[in-house]
């Protein structure tokens, strides 16, 4: 063959790797983005204010100046009282002012049994340094309002102003007085015939004489 006499032809050795210059550098690595703009930090946006923030604080309300002294009126300790025959308290009884004036209905009918203040009144019923026209045991008793049983009890346990009728109830007020002034002269009466029997034992025989 005539090609078979000529020379062959140099081979040209390609190095897969590829060509780095010496001198340069890589600018930038892997990491680092290669967008300029993308380099500035972005500025989060603001939230707008919430809806608590943008009003203004409330400034508390002030404090009405008869609230510190009505308080401390009603936190006044009351002095517990004692049955005159058992000697033990009742466990109703109001240890403040304030409980004085929240007692109900049937706490007041229960603390009138345990002092005795019942009608009609037994021997225990004098044996109080105040007695009250009684409601328990009565025909009205269930007509008595609260009003007037917390007012009776204010009055029997030595509350002042108790003795001032509540609004609307002054024929109320005046049946309590006659009835209560009714109970001290009897109850002055039977005082007085026993120490007149303690002091003079034929005392009540003469007096019986004489008033035939």
């Amino acid at each position: 063959m005539q090609g078979s006499n000529n020379p062959s032809l140099p081979r040209i050795v390609i190095d897969p790797s590829s060509p780095q210059s010496p001198t340069i550098s890589c600018a930038f690595s892997p990491s680092t983005p290669t967008n300029s703009t993308s380099s500035r930090s972005t500025p989060k946006p603001s939230h707008p204010p919430s809806q608590a923030e943008s009003k203004p604080a409330k400034r508390p309300k002030k404090v009405h100046p008869s609230f510190q002294p009505i308080l401390h009126h009603l936190r006044t300790p009351l002095c517990p009282l004692v049955s005159s025959t058992t000697g033990q308290q009742h466990p109703a009884f109001p240890k403040t002012l304030l409980a004085y004036h929240l007692l109900t209905s049937r706490q007041l009918d229960d603390l009138a049994r345990h002092f005795h203040q019942v009608c009609p009144p037994v021997e225990a019923t004098r044996a109080y340094p105040v007695s009250i026209p009684a409601w328990i045991g009565t025909q009205g008793e269930k007509s008595v309002d609260l009003q007037t049983k917390r007012r009776r009890f204010g009055r029997f346990i030595g509350l002042r102003g108790c003795e001032s009728p509540t609004v609307g109830t002054a024929g109320s007020a005046r049946e309590d007085d006659t009835e209560e002034l009714l109970e001290r002269m009897e109850w002055e009466w039977e005082q007085g015939l026993l120490r007149a029997q303690r002091d003079d034992p034929d005392a009540i025989l003469r007096w019986k004489a004489w008033g035939r």
